[in-house]
Parts: structure tokens; C-alpha cells; sequence
């Protein structure tokens, strides 16, 4: 039997597939505050990376 995954946690495997804006990551409907979830959740090896993206909107990465 698996444990359930955390908030946070599903949202970092979700943001290492892929960049998201935070307009993303609030439509998953995971957390209503997703930013800090991912950053209470977070391994020592892991990081969350902010970059803009082609049309100026911030995209967030967790690479790690």
C-alpha cells in the first residue's frame, strides 16, 4: 500500500514535467496557494526556478 502524496509534492512531479505559469498551477486545483505548498515540500536537492517565458509571463520550473 502507497501513502498519499502532499499537495506540494504533486505539484513539484507535475513541474518537473512541464513550466507553469501560476495561473497553472492554481487552475489543477491542488492548492489554493501552490507557491508555498512547493516551497514547504521541496528536497534538499530540489529548487524552484522563475524565468519568464516568450509572451512575459513567469514560468515555474523545479529542477533537481
Amino acid at each position: 500500500m502507497s501513502c498519499k502524496q502532499t499537495q506540494g509534492r504533486r505539484l513539484i512531479a507535475m513541474l518537473k514535467r512541464r513550466g507553469m505559469t501560476t495561473m497553472d498551477m492554481l487552475r489543477t486545483e491542488i492548492s489554493v496557494s501552490p507557491w508555498r505548498r512547493i516551497t514547504e515540500s521541496l528536497k534538499e536537492d530540489e529548487r524552484l526556478v522563475k524565468a519568464k517565458n516568450k509572451r512575459g509571463l513567469t514560468v515555474y520550473r523545479v529542477r533537481g
